[in-house]
C-alpha cells in the first residue's frame, strides 16, 4: 500500500483551503449582510458583550427651583459564539479516480455553502423573533406593508431617525417578492395588486433588468432569501435596522485535513467555524407575515 507524506496532506490542505476563503468572501448573503457583525480577535473571549446605556429626558426649569436628577443604569446583552462544523470523507481509491484538483475545489464549494446556509437560517430566527408584525399569515406580501413597517420604525420609543434609516433592510421570500413585483405594473384595476398610478419608468427598468429587485424601495433595499422560517404555508420575512441584531464571529472558518484513520483508506475534510447571534434592540426590526404559496401565475 501507498504511504501518505505529510507532504500530500499539505497539499491537499492548501488547495482547498483556497476556494472556502473565496466562497466565503463572494457569497454576500441576504441577512448576514443585513445584520451588524462583530470580529472576534485573538485573545477574546467566545462570549461579546453589548452593553447599552438609557436615555435621558430633558425638563423646563424654574427660577430658584433644583433640578431633579436623573440616574443612568446600564443594560447588557451578551452573545456566546458556538461551533458550527462540516466534514466530508474521501477515500483514497475514488481520489485516484477523478481529476483530484477539481473535485477538491468543488468540495470546498460544497463545504462552503453549507456553512452560508446554515449562518442564514440561524440568523433566520431572530427575524421570525422580533415582538411586532406587519402583514399577515395566509395572505400575499403587499409593498403596503413595507412602508408600514419603515412607519413603524420610524415612530418607535427609541426611534429610528432619517440618517439611520439609510441602515434599514427588507429581506423577503421570493414567492414575497412575487407578490411584490406584480403590483409594480398595474393594470388600472385600482385593487391593492393593480393600482390605477402608473408604475414609474426607473422602477419598471430596474424591477424588469433582472429576477431579484435592485436598489431601493421607498427608502429601503429589498434583498430575496429562500432560508427564512417558514410555517406550513406562510413565512417570516423582515424589515429591520441592522443594529436590531448582531453576529460575533469569533472564530473564521479553518479547515483540517485528517488521515488518521489508516484503515479506512480515506481522508476527512473538516471545516469549523465558531460565532453567535442575537437581538440587540426589538423595537429596531419588524416581522413580515405573509403567504409562502409558490406563484403559478
Amino acid at each position: 500500500m501507498a504511504a501518505t507524506t505529510t507532504l500530500t496532506i499539505t497539499q491537499i490542505q492548501e488547495r482547498t483551503l483556497g476556494p472556502l476563503r473565496l466562497t466565503l468572501k463572494d457569497d454576500v448573503l441576504a441577512l448576514k449582510s443585513s445584520f451588524y457583525r462583530e470580529s472576534g480577535r485573538p485573545g477574546m473571549d467566545d462570549t461579546m458583550n453589548f452593553p447599552k446605556l438609557p436615555g435621558v429626558t430633558a425638563f423646563g426649569l424654574s427660577e430658584g427651583v433644583d433640578m431633579s436628577t436623573e440616574t443612568m443604569v446600564d443594560s447588557n446583552v451578551a452573545v456566546s459564539a458556538t461551533e458550527v462544523g462540516v466534514a466530508v470523507e474521501l477515500t483514497k481509491k475514488m481520489l485516484r479516480t477523478v481529476s483530484r484538483d477539481a473535485f477538491l475545489r468543488d468540495t470546498g464549494i460544497a463545504i462552503a455553502s453549507a456553512m452560508s446556509v446554515k449562518q442564514e437560517q440561524d440568523l433566520a430566527t431572530l427575524v421570525d423573533g422580533f415582538g411586532n408584525a406587519v402583514g399577515l399569515d395566509g395572505a400575499p406580501a403587499l409593498i403596503s406593508h413595507l412602508s408600514a413597517a419603515q412607519a413603524q420604525l420610524r415612530n418607535n420609543t427609541e426611534p429610528i431617525n432619517e440618517a439611520e434609516m439609510k441602515k434599514v433592510s427588507c429581506v423577503l421570500s421570493p414567492a414575497g417578492w412575487h407578490d411584490i413585483a406584480q403590483q409594480l405594473f398595474p393594470t388600472g384595476s385600482g385593487d391593492s395588486h393593480a393600482p390605477m398610478s402608473p408604475t414609474p419608468a426607473s422602477v419598471a427598468e430596474r424591477t424588469l433588468a433582472r429576477y431579484g429587485p435592485s436598489f431601493v424601495y421607498f427608502g429601503t433595499p429589498i434583498k430575496i432569501s429562500s432560508n427564512l422560517v417558514a410555517a406550513t404555508n406562510d413565512i417570516r420575512s423582515g424589515v429591520f435596522h441592522e443594529k436590531s441584531a448582531v453576529m460575533y464571529e469569533f472564530m473564521p472558518m479553518s479547515i483540517e485535513v485528517d488521515d488518521s484513520d489508516k484503515s479506512m483508506r480515506s481522508l476527512e475534510l473538516i471545516a469549523v467555524m465558531d460565532y453567535g447571534f442575537g437581538e440587540l434592540n426589538d423595537g429596531f426590526g419588524r416581522e413580515w407575515d405573509h403567504d409562502n404559496v409558490s406563484p403559478t401565475s
